[in-house]
């Protein structure tokens, strides 16, 4: 009875001091990325004079030379008008419901039959910085829920419906589509 009973005191004992070590790395791991500031420049397309492209590099608090830098092509060209007042980068949102903000980059509107914010997205991961999270860039209007831990999208498919579809995160990078809702828009 002595064994069982010290060997399940030293069981907790190491589930606390792992709980502490995990709080404690979480900790350390949110104070990294929160050393990050970012800037961006708009490119012009080749021989336009609208821009293209978005290049986005991240710099640590101290550091000169970025830390991390990204380039993505956007979903329209761009002109210099249209380009003001915009929030071309997102990094305090925590799109991946881990407790440390992401990033996201504004890639415009698109605009075929439908007006849609598209982004790039990447993820904190502790391993490797951030992280693209390539299924982002497909998402039109993307919504995040901490709520529930959902990211939702939503798009007309045709002139009479609307069509919901709700993710959640899996394996830490990766959307998992749960439900699609169609909603039509005029009732026959």
């Amino acid at each position: 009875m002595k064994k069982q009973l010290f060997a399940l005191i030293m069981l907790c004992a190491g589930m606390t001091a792992q709980g502490q070590t995990n709080a404690e790395q979480r900790r350390t791991n949110a104070e990294q990325r929160q050393e990050f500031y970012f800037s961006y420049e708009l490119i012009k397309a080749d021989g336009d004079d609208e821009f293209g492209s978005i290049v986005v590099k991240g710099f640590k608090a101290d550091d000169e030379s970025p830390s991390f830098e990204c380039r993505h092509e956007l979903v329209a060209t761009v002109s210099d008008l249209s380009a003001t007042d915009v929030q071309w980068v997102k990094d305090a949102e925590d799109i991946n419901f881990d407790g440390i903000p992401d990033l996201q980059i504004f890639l415009w509107y698109y605009t075929r039959g439908q007006v849609a914010e598209m982004y790039a997205a990447y993820v904190w991961t502790s391993q490797n910085g951030f992280e693209e999270v390539k299924q982002w860039a497909d998402l039109c209007n993307p919504q995040i829920h901490p709520e529930n831990k959902t990211v939702t999208e939503n798009y007309r498919s045709d002139i009479n419906e609307r069509i919901f579809k709700t993710y959640k995160w899996n394996d830490g990078n990766k959307l998992e589509l749960i439900s699609t809702r169609k909603e039509k828009l005029i009732n026959e």
